[in-house]
């Protein structure tokens, strides 16, 4: 027998499982330095300076966990039923997001590397990107919303997706081969974009 939709809440469940184990992963990445001297502020000091770009990459993809998070719920908030399409465009989000904390690592143990610092935008851009094909599904099936949305709406979510998610991305994964600080701030703006509360029209979120 052929299922055509899937429950809702074991869906946001398994989803909300997997975003939890995501954040256990990034801070497992953080350990605790090892020096020769066990007693020596200076050395233990220096030890954890040196750790700074683990910090800053380790917040920044905290901060970005916790907006996916976000735009997750208000997604499946507005959604009344899980197709089986809606479900594995829902599953390439969280598939993509896994993949979050090897990029932070890799960032925060090499962030003069301009390999290490683009891989983390491509891998970021395509969690980002799973939100575009979520939102452009919807806004071709609208009668799976909880409540209906115009037209305008649904196609002006899908821009913003697209412009504030893949395509910063993009740029931070560029600009790492010409100043690596610029992808940082690139990266780390993303996310303090959506935390930074504005005002919302007729025609957003």
């Amino acid at each position: 027998m052929a299922y055509s939709f899937f429950s809702k809440s074991r869906v946001e469940t398994f989803s909300d499982g997997v975003f939890a184990i995501i954040i256990t992963l990034l801070v497992l990445e953080i350990k605790v330095p090892h020096i020769e001297d066990h007693h020596s502020v200076n050395e233990l000091g220096r030890a954890l300076v040196s750790m700074c770009p683990k910090f800053f990459s380790w917040t920044i993809s905290f901060l970005i966990v916790c907006i996916i998070w976000v735009n997750h719920h208000r997604i499946f908030e507005r959604i009344s039923e899980i197709d089986n399409q809606l479900f594995w465009l829902n599953a390439n989000l969280l598939f993509w997001s896994s993949f979050i904390p090897f990029p932070t690592a890799l960032m925060g143990d090499y962030a003069d590397n301009p390999l290490a610092i683009c891989v983390f935008g491509i891998i970021l851009s395509m969690s980002a990107l799973g939100f575009t094909l979520i939102r452009m599904y919807l806004r071709k099936n609208p009668s799976i919303l909880q409540v209906s949305s115009s037209d305008i709406v649904l196609k002006g979510e899908v821009r913003r997706s697209f412009v504030f998610g893949p395509v910063l991305y993009w740029i931070g994964a560029a600009a790492a081969w010409i100043s690596p600080i610029v992808s940082f701030i690139i990266y780390f703006l993303i996310p303090v974009y959506f935390i930074i509360p504005r005002k919302h029209t007729a025609h957003e979120n």
